[in-house]
């Protein structure tokens, strides 16, 4: 047998629980029982994976509880629609940063279960990654891919030569990224912090900029105007502006959306 990990949930009914799950597509594989119509335990299938759910856990109102499921699917929205109605739905369709699309709501025991597919922006930098073009022509025509992204595509296109993949995005609408020179990018390196201690390490290597939050990896970077980047390879993680007084980088601005987070050169 394979290694693998299994998760086990405890929960108040397993009876309840099953017949919950079983409908909307989990499959039944086996079950233990105890006196009466009750059940004790019982293993059940999605796709390839298991979950096992087993008596004695507590009912809880808390917005989280211990567990999460994060099940993954190729029908995000057709679930959506037929679940939307008979589950408490957390957050509707929606694609992340990380190059998934998701869909989270609770089940009958207030536990979590995300259903998650790759997201356009996956399936194209995948694509771009592996030098697919009907990858890349399948996320264009799926739509929905931000102008920014188009131009993260290319720059890491363009990065391997792949001459077929550049000229598809540029046919899509891809304006190449901004040409930064070098002296320009060294100036933009240092750290940055918010008030609040946030930190953004910024630093140039080989003519690319690269910035790492916090005490995660660095990200590379494309610019998409003279002082304003975006990661390559994270979808709508934010938009990073670096903020240039009398001839002197004093900051920078990390916009996600509406929100803006200012930070001050240290």
């Amino acid at each position: 047998m394979p290694d693998r990990v299994v998760p086990m949930i405890h929960v108040p009914d397993v009876r309840a629980t099953v017949d919950w799950y079983q409908s909307f597509g989990f499959t039944v594989l086996d079950t233990y029982g105890n006196e009466g119509e009750g059940l004790s335990f019982a293993i059940l299938s999605f796709g390839n994976s298991q979950v096992m759910f087993n008596q004695d856990g507590q009912p809880s109102s808390s917005r989280r509880r211990e567990v999460d499921l994060y099940v993954y699917t190729d029908r995000i929205d057709e679930l959506y629609q037929q679940l939307k109605d008979r589950v408490d739905v957390v957050e509707g369709p929606h694609d992340t940063f990380y190059g998934m699309r998701e869909f989270i709501f609770r089940d009958l025991n207030r536990f979590w279960i995300t259903f998650a597919q790759p997201s356009v922006f996956a399936m194209l930098m995948t694509g771009v990654r592996e030098g697919n073009v009907e990858a890349v022509q399948r996320a264009i025509v799926r739509g929905g891919i931000k102008p920014e992204t188009l131009t993260a595509a290319l720059a890491a296109a363009s990065g391997d030569n792949n001459s077929q993949i550049v000229e598809t995005l540029r046919k899509a609408g891809a304006a190449p990224p901004a040409d930064v020179d070098v002296k320009t990018l060294e100036s933009y390196a240092g750290q940055y912090r918010h008030e609040d201690g946030f930190e953004i390490n910024v630093s140039c290597q080989s003519g690319k900029l690269l910035a790492a939050p916090g005490a995660q990896a660095p990200l590379s970077l494309v610019a998409l105007d003279q002082t304003t980047f975006t990661p390559i390879f994270l979808d709508d993680y934010g938009m990073l502006t670096f903020i240039v007084e009398d001839g002197q980088t004093t900051g920078c601005v990390l916009s996600h959306g509406s929100h803006q987070t200012h930070l001050k050169r240290v």
